[in-house]
């Protein structure tokens, strides 16, 4: 429910007619998060789900374009890149993707990531070795 609602404050304070956060600002924000990612989610294991979550619905209500988020993803982590190196980023990347087609549908998932250009391949560790939730995408 608190994520809900952190979401909900997110799309307000950048839908507000005073512009309270801009998409800059915002963005800024998510790459100090997706920076302090693999050692939160040593704390909190489902930490990449519910990021994933939270970028959905911010992608969803059309605050950030999946295309930017997505950069930010693929390039992030505690040094550039890291993120997807260790697997987040397809973690994170594939959150978004459930989260997106359980609330929207297969049509407006497929929208999303039309218009977004991003190649799902790309967020996949050089390495991987465990599966990910992105390998589900990845196969349709």
């Amino acid at each position: 429910m608190e994520r809900d609602l952190l979401a909900k404050l997110i799309i307000n304070l950048c839908n507000s007619r005073d512009c309270l956060l801009s998409r800059a600002q915002l963005l800024q924000g998510f790459e100090s998060v997706v920076a302090l990612l693999e050692d939160a989610v040593n704390d909190a294991p489902r930490a990449a789900e519910f990021l994933g979550r939270l970028f959905a619905i911010i992608i969803m209500e059309k605050v950030v374009p999946l295309r930017d988020l997505g950069r930010l993803i693929l390039e992030g982590g505690e040094e550039p890149g890291r993120a997807r190196e260790v697997g987040l980023a397809a973690e994170v990347l594939g959150c978004i993707l459930e989260t997106i087609r359980s609330k929207g549908g297969d049509s407006v998932l497929s929208d999303i990531l039309g218009s977004s250009n991003l190649r799902l391949e790309d967020f996949r560790p050089p390495q991987q070795i465990k599966s990910n939730k992105l390998d589900a995408f990845l196969q349709s």
